[in-house]
């Protein structure tokens, strides 16, 4: 079994094409939750000086 190492932007794809693929409300809603998170840390790590 190998692991795969996912970027930051590779993980906001991914969660990207879970939502559109999902049917399920509660699963959309989770999803949507976590793809904000990851939104916001990546705008975090492009801040000038962090």
């Amino acid at each position: 079994m190998f692991t795969k190492t996912f970027t930051l932007d590779q993980h906001i794809e991914e969660l990207r094409a879970e939502l559109r693929g999902t049917t399920d409300d509660q699963d959309a809603i989770d999803i949507k939750a976590e793809l904000e998170a990851m939104l916001i840390l990546r705008d975090l790590k492009d801040e000038p000086g962090t």
